[in-house]
């Protein structure tokens, strides 16, 4: 048997406890080519893996289902050294194999894992190869391999000092942070996506524009892209840290992106209210094992937003000017403590204050709050805790306005605010096409869709008025067609029409 000093990592150790080494003193082996060898998988695919970075390790099973031993005289992959996959067979590594022994009824592990090559394109390309197996000096049985490789632009410590266009549609892995210097303005243009690594963060001192499209959005992720047991890594919180403003950044925007599962979405440190901090249009953020959106004394807009599911407050808010228009805010972040990952939450959504603690120990800072303006917009949670909090020390000439929304909860006391045709206490499992985190077996699948459901009370409930000046949805749907735009959003379709 060949002797190559076992590579893969420490985490597999306690898999290979399983495996069966060679024994010299089987004897008896099955002459008889109709017993072969069984597999658990005829295919072992990845998920799309980012070249030149090495997979995680999979693994898959091979038995002898036959009374007597059987000699497997080669295990080799069909590429040899040259195959961007490496295997591990009986404990050891290499790529070619001799006298593997199995005893009847028995099984071994093959681990797998892959490094595929750069490619030089854009899309994502397809690596295979075969594990060959032979018994009997000439039967011979396979398994494929198969990756899908995505070349990428790999930085640490990514810096932009300069003024600068990122279109290039090859994504970017970021393993730890990516840098927008003060006086600089980054474009990003569509299609680009960023895998971030672990605590990777996006620091803004400068400005930061981001024009994705409707069709071709721009969207940072965490960069694993293979599973936690049965769970993708992209629907698990907590995969990089988020994206954060300092109190110098001003003019940033957002159109057409999707930030999901960070620590935080984003956070935007104390700033000038009267200079607009950040403007967004299109916009999903989603999925943080924190808060979701954290600002201080700034001026932010949105309009056809999604913000959703994060274990803090959707949205918190200290002093300033804020206006949200034809936004769906939905706290339905998943009540379940024994998933890594997650963990139980409050579901809360927003959260406006004119106090704003200091975490060094110094007494809080009063920052009042000067506008604040929801319109056709859905603020939902499946929880009590799901409503709006509001705690501010100011008295208010004039009450902010809540136009044409629809809450799943009460409302706060009208000294507050003043509400315009909204529509409170809907049931929270009523609005939306999936809201709650399991799947049709019942089991934990944390997938969420908040395009409203057929019977939801948030259709027709909009202003018309107001979603004229916004005629098409996050989703580039007309929500004016039938003279009757719904809140949030999302314009709700027939299904067979849905894009």
């Amino acid at each position: 048997m060949q002797k190559i000093r076992f590579l893969i990592p420490a985490g597999a150790l306690l898999i290979l406890s399983g495996f069966f080494a060679c024994n010299d003193s089987f004897e008896d082996y099955s002459g008889n080519p109709q017993d072969c060898l069984a597999f658990s998988t005829d295919t072992l695919a990845f998920d799309t893996v980012l070249t030149t970075v090495n997979s995680p390790v999979k693994a898959f099973m091979v038995y002898n289902p036959n009374k007597r031993p059987l000699l497997i005289s080669s295990i080799r992959l069909a590429e040899g050294a040259n195959s961007n996959f490496k295997i591990n067979v009986d404990g050891f590594a290499g790529a070619d194999f001799k006298d593997i022994e199995i005893r009847g009824n028995d099984s071994l592990f093959v681990l797998v894992d892959v490094k595929p090559a750069e490619t030089g394109q854009a899309t994502p390309a397809l690596f295979y190869d075969y594990i060959v197996f032979t018994t009997h000096q000439s039967v011979q049985q396979k398994v494929v391999l198969q990756a899908y490789g995505q070349d990428v632009y790999k930085h640490r410590e990514l810096v932009l000092d300069k003024d600068t266009i990122l279109s290039d549609s090859k994504p970017f892995l970021i393993y730890d942070s990516l840098v927008v210097s003060e006086g600089v303005t980054a474009e990003i243009r569509e299609g680009i996506t960023f895998y971030m690594g672990n605590n990777a963060q996006v620091i803004v001192h400068g400005t930061l524009k981001i024009r994705g499209t409707v069709e071709k959005p721009v969207t940072f992720r965490g960069s694993r892209t293979d599973k936690m047991l049965i769970y993708p890594y992209d629907l698990i919180p907590g995969q990089w840290s988020g994206i954060r403003f300092d109190s110098l950044s001003y003019g940033n925007e957002f159109e057409n992106a999707h930030i999901r599962n960070g620590k935080y979405g984003m956070s935007f440190a104390a700033s000038e209210p009267d200079k607009e901090k950040m403007k967004m249009k299109n916009v999903v953020l989603t999925n943080a094992s924190g808060f979701l959106l954290e600002a201080i004394n700034c001026n932010i807009s949105a309009e056809n937003c999604e913000f959703s599911n994060a274990k803090d407050y959707l949205l918190a808010l200290g002093g300033g000017r804020y206006q949200f228009t034809h936004c769906t805010i939905a706290n339905y972040y998943p009540q379940v403590t024994s998933e890594a990952g997650w963990g139980t939450g409050n579901s809360q959504t927003i959260y406006l204050t004119d106090e704003v603690e200091s975490f060094d120990g110094e007494p809080s800072v009063h920052y009042p709050v000067l506008s604040f303006e929801v319109s056709n917009s859905i603020i939902a949670g499946d929880r009590p805790t799901s409503g709006i909090n509001i705690n501010l020390k100011d008295e208010l000439s004039e009450p902010f306005n809540f136009l044409h929304c629809v809450f799943t909860n009460k409302t706060p006391d009208k000294t507050y605010i003043r509400y315009t045709g909204c529509i409170t206490e809907a049931e929270a499992d009523s609005l939306f096409k999936k809201a709650d985190y399991v799947n049709e077996k019942h089991e934990f699948w944390p997938v969420y869709d908040f395009r409203l459901s057929e019977t939801s009370p948030a259709r027709n409930a909009a202003k018309l008025e107001i979603s004229e000046q916004i005629p098409l949805d996050i989703k580039g749907i007309n929500r004016l067609e039938d003279g009757l735009p719904d809140a949030g959003a999302y314009e709700f379709v027939v299904e067979s029409e849905e894009n």
